[in-house]
Order: structure tokens, then C-alpha cells, then sequence
């Protein structure tokens, strides 16, 4: 990149910032799948190894733009009329999900085919940032366990069996056509066989 006298260098952070700002629109203008480190470098003024010196990988690149999605989301407190289940409140937890993924679902298939060749610094950072989204469920499974409308199980594992189970319906949701919030019966089906 070359720089006038006047003109300020950018900060590894700002660089950063700037790759990860080119490529949201790209990926959901372009697609992930035809988006060339080679354009993220023409969007940002940087060679294609210049994009790789700030992220390893074009796959770490789209999990950095979920993960901030996923951080910054702020699950509702949505009050329920007394007498509503645990169970209705991970659904509307999961239908509360499907609205906010509506807004990303055209990367959604990129995600999947690219999420095993994360580093494992993405990896484990995405891994808090869903375990963290998805901390009302644990405390509603937690709590629809002590009432009795849930079996014993383990709050993790029932809570990852849910996630699997919507990631399923999302799956078949981006392949047959439809929205995210047709993932949602997916969801149901897995409360079923965990209610008591």
C-alpha cells in the first residue's frame, strides 16, 4: 500500500477492521464461495498475503464476522403468562434466534462447508460465543429439570443436542429453501424426547 506523507498508516487493528468490513459486503453481495483474497486485498488496499498476515485463513475471516454476531446479541427477556412451560421459553428463545440469524442465512451454507478449517483460536473463540448466547437455555433447562418437565440429563449435553438439532434444520432449511424459522420444529422435536 503506498502512502502519501499526509496520509496516516493504518493500525494492524484498524487493517483488520477494514478486511473485515470489506468482506461482509462482499461475502453477501459476491458469496463467500467467489470472493478471492484477491478482492478482499483490492477492497482494502492490501495484496492477498496481506489479508492472510492479519487472518490465517478466508474461513477465519467469515467466523470472526459470526462471532461478533453472536457476542453481541442480547437475548429478550420475553415474560411469559404463568403456567408457560420451560420449554416454550426455548422455543421462543430458538424463534427469537431464527429472526436474528434471518439477516445472515445466505452465508449460512459457507459456514458450515468452511467451519472445519478454522484455526483453533476461531474455534474456541466461537465455541464461547455460542456458549455464552445460549446461557438462558441451560438456565431454562436447568430449571424445567428441578420442576420435573424435563428428565435428568446433563444441562451441557441437552443444551448442545438443541443447538444440533436447529444447526440440522438450518441445514435442510438453506438446501430445500425457506427461513430460518422453519428450523424451529427441529428444535421442538429434541424438547420432546427431553421432557419427562
Amino acid at each position: 500500500m503506498n502512502h502519501s506523507p499526509t496520509q496516516k498508516r493504518r493500525t494492524s487493528q484498524e487493517t483488520r477492521e477494514a478486511v473485515l468490513a470489506a468482506a461482509r459486503r462482499l461475502f453477501f453481495t459476491k458469496g463467500f464461495d467467489q470472493t478471492t483474497l484477491m478482492d478482499l486485498g483490492e477492497e482494502t488496499g492490501l495484496s492477498a498475503r496481506g489479508v492472510i498476515l492479519h487472518f490465517e485463513t478466508k474461513a477465519d475471516i467469515i467466523a470472526t464476522l459470526y462471532i461478533r454476531d453472536y457476542t453481541a446479541r442480547k437475548a429478550p427477556l420475553v415474560e411469559r403468562p404463568q403456567g408457560s412451560t420451560h420449554a416454550q421459553r426455548i422455543l421462543d428463545f430458538y424463534f427469537w434466534t431464527a429472526r436474528e440469524d434471518a439477516a445472515n442465512f445466505i452465508a449460512f451454507p459457507a459456514l458450515w462447508s468452511v467451519s472445519a478449517k478454522w484455526s483453533p483460536a476461531v474455534e474456541a473463540e466461537m465455541n464461547a460465543a455460542l456458549r455464552r448466547m445460549r446461557e438462558p437455555v441451560r438456565q431454562e433447562l436447568s430449571r424445567g429439570m428441578a420442576a420435573g418437565e424435563f428428565r435428568g440429563v446433563d444441562i451441557q449435553h441437552a443444551d448442545e443436542m438443541i443447538w444440533q438439532s436447529y444447526q440440522h434444520g438450518l441445514r435442510a432449511v438453506s438446501v430445500n429453501g425457506g427461513t430460518p424459522a422453519m428450523a424451529v420444529p427441529q428444535v421442538f422435536k429434541t424438547l420432546e424426547a427431553l421432557s419427562a
